[in-house]
């Protein structure tokens, strides 16, 4: 009987964490794709003067300005990071996850540093700081990186096309300072 117990705790355990994780792979996708949209409206002339200037009032962002916004801004956006958990009705556990690896996800991408742990090494779709360095480089609307996690959204609509350029210059110009050394 013990050994039934402990070999169901395991598959229970591991169909858990499956579950888990597919469900917090589909947030990020989620969030990702609502996020880019709301982003991308907040953008707009009226909204961008009224609304999202507030968290663009920081050209070079760290980690707290991450959750420094407008309360509209808040509401709007943070349907986003919220819609994925009201569909699937989640435990609370995968929840707390969730939301504790999203604003951690949050706080890095506008930390202003690239670690060298830093997923964008090792996930080519993930943004990560330089990502939304750029972003908040550029003011109003021509900005683009409207993406909160992955870039495919920006890849997509083209949005980043300012960033990839300014990555490549830096990448030709890193060669040839190797080459004259």
């Amino acid at each position: 009987m013990r050994l039934f117990r402990n070999t169901f705790s395991i598959i229970l355990f591991s169909l858990c964490r499956k579950i888990v994780l597919t469900q917090i792979i589909f947030y990020f996708i989620l969030e990702d794709f609502v996020f880019y949209w709301g982003h991308r409206v907040l953008h707009t002339k009226w909204l961008y003067k009224h609304v999202h200037s507030v968290h663009h009032e920081y050209a070079t962002p760290f980690g707290l300005t991450s959750e420094y916004a407008h309360p509209a801004e808040i509401l709007f956006l943070g349907f986003a990071t919220i819609v994925g958990p009201a569909i699937t009705g989640p435990h609370l556990i995968t929840l707390w996850l969730w939301m504790v690896v999203r604003v951690l996800e949050t706080v890095e991408a506008h930390c202003g540093y690239h670690f060298p742990w830093s997923l964008s090494n090792f996930l080519p779709l993930y943004g990560g700081a330089d990502f939304h360095d750029y972003h908040h480089r550029l003011l109003y609307t021509k900005s683009g990186n409207y993406s909160s996690t992955f870039t495919y959204m920006d890849w997509i609509f083209g949005t980043d096309k300012g960033y990839r350029k300014l990555k490549e210059l830096k990448r030709v110009g890193a060669e040839e300072d190797n080459k004259e050394m």
